[in-house]
């Protein structure tokens, strides 16, 4: 019977190929606007962000509670479909973009 080695012994690396995410720039190339993000429940959980042009993300606040792990994701995921469905970086302000789940307060 011949034994299949552990993929730890291997003398060498098999390269894996990961695919980029699609999604807005994260680095800003002027000003930023940024408006906060509330849950469900009226608590701050972070700040949107856009230069408007085509750079854009989301900012979790500096002491999360721990309920509030799945929130980068999700704002990820939001990013992600607005980018995929063509939305320009200058439009992500739109409070449309996050609910229900999520409340995006505006300054007029």
């Amino acid at each position: 019977m011949t034994e299949t080695p552990n993929p730890r012994f291997y003398d060498y690396v098999t390269p894996i190929t990961v695919s980029k995410n699609d999604s807005y720039d994260y680095k800003a190339t002027g000003p930023v606007r940024e408006a906060p993000v509330y849950d469900r429940h009226g608590r701050l959980i972070g700040e949107i962000w856009t230069d408007g042009r085509q750079a854009a993300g989301f900012t979790l606040i500096d002491d999360p509670e721990p309920d509030m792990g799945y929130v980068g994701g999700s704002m990820d995921r939001i990013l992600a479909r607005a980018y995929k469905a063509g939305i320009p970086a200058s439009e992500l302000l739109n409070p449309a973009l996050y609910a229900p789940d999520f409340e995006l307060r505006v300054a007029p």
